[in-house]
């Protein structure tokens, strides 16, 4: 698996924000790259059984979503974002 390639660019306003590098050429002597925005923040559902072929999601809130945000927290802070 190739190691990806991230950006932070900074927008006229000085907000920076974090982009994946999908790829990069060159065209009649100009550089250019296809870039998406890597998003931060996350929502958290709850997979619901609907059927043996359909599933639901719904929103949680309360204790349960403090509970299940500290897995995600714990599983998601060991991934490395590699910064350029």
């Amino acid at each position: 698996m190739a190691k990806k390639n991230y950006i932070t660019l900074t927008d006229e306003n000085g907000v920076d924000a974090l982009y994946e590098v999908l790829d990069e050429c060159t065209v009649d002597g100009g550089s250019y790259m296809a870039i998406v925005p890597v998003v931060t923040e996350y929502y958290v559902l709850k997979k619901v059984n609907a059927g043996k072929k359909n599933e639901s999601f719904v929103s949680i809130e309360g204790e349960e979503l403090s509970k299940v945000e500290s897995v995600f927290q714990a599983r998601l802070g060991t991934i490395d974002y590699d910064e350029n």
